[in-house]
């Protein structure tokens, strides 16, 4: 067997194997989430009860969706505040209660304060008071929440 040569004739230098560069550590996963703080204030203001209809609520949602990815910025220290969050039964699109028929009914939702559009237009919301069990109430940032007289036409969308 003939060596291996060069088009030159000289014999061609060895392949050098490389070993593939060491990955780097993935990032902590970024907290775009209410503190919590914010999640105990909200949970304690509504007694841990859901807000519309009063059964057990597992956990918190925001009025207004915070999209694919989260918040950040001043955007996340806004939309994660008391006033921006409820206490509802059930959990999404998964089986039953208030948080799954927020999903299915948006219009009727949006009518009754539970959420508040992502239309590139800022809403203040403790201007948008909520149809809850008890009556409309408005929910304030400081982690309370006040009866209020029902907004006009009984749709929270022409409070604001």
């Amino acid at each position: 067997m003939r060596p291996l040569t060069s088009h030159d004739g000289t014999s061609p230098s060895p392949v050098k194997r490389t070993r593939p560069a060491p990955r780097k550590p993935s990032p902590a996963p970024r907290r775009t989430g209410p503190s919590e703080d914010t999640r105990a204030a909200a949970r304690a203001r509504d007694g841990g009860l859901c807000v519309r209809c009063g059964k057990p609520a597992r956990d918190l949602d925001h009025r207004r969706g915070r999209g694919a990815g989260g918040t950040h910025g001043d955007l996340s220290d806004t939309i994660n505040g008391p006033a921006w969050l409820l206490t509802l039964c059930g959990m999404g699109n998964a089986g039953e209660g208030c948080h799954r028929d927020k999903d299915h009914d948006r219009e009727t939702f949006e009518r009754e304060g539970y959420a508040i559009r992502r239309n590139g237009l800022f809403v203040d919301a403790e201007r948008v008071p909520v149809l809850t069990r008890h009556g409309w109430m408005l929910y304030a940032n400081d982690g309370t929440r006040t009866p209020c007289p029902p907004p006009p036409d009984n749709d929270a969308r022409n409070a604001a």
